[in-house]
Formats: C-alpha cells, structure tokens, sequence
C-alpha cells in the first residue's frame, strides 16, 4: 500500500516534468524569472505530496499504536480483574481458614478442660476415700512424710491423732453393714467440722479408723481437740433410718517435736500405742503418749 502511494506521487512528478520543455519552448523568449517560478511550483507540489505521505505514514503508525495501547489497556483491565477476583478469593480462604483455626482452638479448649476435669477426678478418687470423702491412707503417707520433713526443718510441733470407734462391730452386727457404712459416714462429717484450720488434715486410714495430722500443734492442743472430738460424739447418738445407736471413740495422741531418730513410723506408733491404751482402760477416752525411739 505505501508502495502504490509512493508510485503514484513520483508519476504525477514525472508527468509535471515532462511539460517543462515545451513550457520552456512556448516561452522561451519569456525572461528567466518565469522558469523559477515554475519550478518553485513544482517542489512545492512535490512537497505536499510528500508530506501527505508522511501524514498518512505517521497516521498509520498512530493507529496501530493506539489498537496496540487499546489492546494493552483491555489486557491490563482484564488482568485486574483476575487479580481483584484473586484477592477476593484469597480473603475468602483466608476468613475460612481462621474460622476454622478458631473451631479447633475451642474444640482443643473443650478437649483440654475435658482433659483436665478428668484428671482432677482421678487424682481427687487417688486421694479421698469415697465412702467418707475424707482423705486416703495413700495421701496420709504422702501427708505425715512433708509434714514431718516440714516440722523438723522449721523446727514446729506436729501432732498426730488416731481414732477408733468403739464396739464398731456390733453396729454391723445388730443393724447390718449398710448401717455400719453409714455410721463412718456420719463419723467422718463430726471429724471434718471439728478441724478449725486448713492445714489440720484427716484420714480414713482403715476400716473404722481415722487419723487427723495436726501441723504446729504442741501435746496439750492436740490432746484438747482430740477430748473435744470425742466429747461431740459422745453427745449425739447416730441415727439410722428409725433407730438411735449410741457410739463413742477412743483416740491416742502423739506429739513430734525436735526429737532425733524419729519418723512418720515412730510418730504413728506412739499415737496407736495410745489408743491401745485407751481401749486397754475402758474406751470412750483419750490417751497420750510419748514418742521413742
């Protein structure tokens, strides 16, 4: 195409100069001043023609620069919008993606807490004697051991008091175990109101048996609390279903302090050779005993 064009201003030249000759006969004895302006015609025709070239040239270029820059600027929007889609799509994953860290994190929160009840239902049943609710002989031994350890380093009395019910064996007897399991019961809610502070601890250490562990008391307050317990038992008869029965306890009392050579086993020995002496005199009463070696 541009070709063609070009064709066509060099013949329309050609054919302007093949009329000069006979311009320049016709006028030959015209002055030289008309020659000049012929030719000046001619280049500025040539001229026009060759601009107009040049313009329509350039013009083509800008048209297909501007179909390119057309074409550029669809890719571009085109491209946006995949990346704005994208965007759209990543927010949305993202926004699942926490909604679904946060399910977890509150199923893992129940898990643990599900987790953590039932630990503390097994160390609770590892520790507490489940028909009284009071503590167990295996906590007594870890007890008395720290308290003893804690007595001698902080150089404080730990007393030691075992109890005993009297003639448990005929409530079983007369009124069934059933009646028996109830009255250690009952034994065990006398004994936990009886303690006045959260560091005195008590035990069912066996059977009808219960111990109390009592951090910085000296003989004279153990041997108080103990008398007062047995009195408050004394007192008010355990009643089972319609019937009243009578109950008391003996209790032997011990007392650790600074002594040498002396451990949980000694402690214990003294207070249960005490409550041996208790029922040895009769029962229903308290007995104290020094701890030896």
């Amino acid at each position: 195409m541009k070709l063609l064009f070009l064709f066509r201003i060099v013949s329309g030249a050609a054919l302007l100069l093949s009329y000069v000759p006979v311009a320049t006969a016709m006028v030959a004895e015209s002055n030289t001043s008309l020659n000049l302006g012929l030719g000046f015609l001619i280049g500025i025709l040539i001229s026009s023609l060759f601009f107009k070239y040049l313009h329509r040239h350039n013009r083509h270029k800008y048209q297909k620069m501007m179909q390119k820059l057309k074409s550029a600027k669809k890719n571009a929007k085109v491209i946006q919008q995949a990346m704005d889609k994208l965007a759209i799509e990543q927010q949305d994953n993202q926004d699942l993606l926490e909604e679904r860290v946060q399910e977890r994190t509150i199923e893992l929160n129940i898990a643990l807490q599900e987790l953590e009840s039932a630990n503390q239902e097994l160390e609770r049943k590892n520790i507490l004697d489940e028909l009284t609710g009071l503590h167990n002989r295996r906590f007594y031994d870890q007890k008395i051991l720290a308290e003893h350890r804690r007595s001698r380093r902080n150089i404080t009395p730990l007393s030691l008091v075992v109890i005993d019910i009297d003639h448990f064996k005929s409530v079983n007897d007369n009124h069934g175990h059933i009646a028996g399991d109830n009255c250690l019961v009952w034994l065990a809610k006398i004994i936990t109101k009886s303690l006045k502070r959260s560091t005195d601890k008590a035990f069912r250490y066996g059977g009808e048996e219960f111990c109390l562990i009592l951090p910085n008391t000296d003989a004279d307050g153990a041997l108080l609390m103990a008398e007062q317990l047995r009195l408050q038992v004394c007192e008010q008869a355990f009643q089972f279903q319609d019937t009243e029965i009578p109950l008391t306890i003996s209790c032997g009392v011990s007392t650790y302090f600074k002594q040498k050579g002396i451990g949980p086993e000694e402690i214990f020995a003294a207070a249960d050779k005490a409550l041996y002496q208790a029922k040895h005199n009769g029962r229903n009463q308290t007995q104290q005993q020094a701890i030896t070696e």
